[in-house]
């Protein structure tokens, strides 16, 4: 027989537990999105402002890499791991994810995308204001913008962006 403080204890979990499934699966997006932010934006991060003393290339694409890694195993078995609105998208397109479910997985993919870029940028702020004297640029030697954005090469046209960016 339980006691009443066990039955207490156990009805507090329950009481914590999410029973919407849709609930759960939005956190759990919000939850991926946001560690593949801040661990794969945290690579690119660490090697712009060392300017690559500490990281290159390789450091960055394998930390991006894990990252992707990571946040997929976090949120595969609760969502399936989209984090990623075009993702999410094709899910719904192709019948493996209701259409309803769609906001719901792109709002919190947004938002999870906000909150860990913010997160970066706390944690990554005196290194930002010393890199190029308190300046946050979007070009140049001292730019620090694709750390969280990636932009187009200077001679690419824009019907070449396009044929790029279509057939990824």
């Amino acid at each position: 027989m339980q006691t009443e403080k066990e039955e207490t204890r156990k009805s507090f979990k329950q009481r914590l537990a999410l029973k919407s499934s849709l609930a759960k699966e939005t956190i759990s997006e919000f939850l991926g999105t946001f560690i593949m932010i801040v661990l794969g934006c945290g690579s690119v991060a660490q090697t712009i402002l060392s300017r690559g003393n500490f990281g290159g290339v390789v450091t960055t694409n394998v930390g991006f890499a894990m990252a992707v890694v990571m946040a997929i195993y976090v949120t595969g078995g609760v969502s399936g791991g989209h984090i990623n609105p075009a993702v999410s998208f094709a899910m719904c397109v192709f019948g493996r994810m209701k259409w309803s479910k769609l906001p719901f997985y792109v709002g919190a993919q947004f938002l999870g995308a906000f909150v860990g870029a913010a997160t970066l940028f706390g944690i990554y702020y005196d290194g930002l204001m010393s890199f190029a004297g308190g300046k946050l640029l979007i070009v140049g030697e001292n730019a620090t913008a694709q750390i969280f954005a990636t932009y187009p090469a200077p001679y690419l046209s824009l019907g070449n962006a396009f044929a790029d960016q279509s057939w990824k």
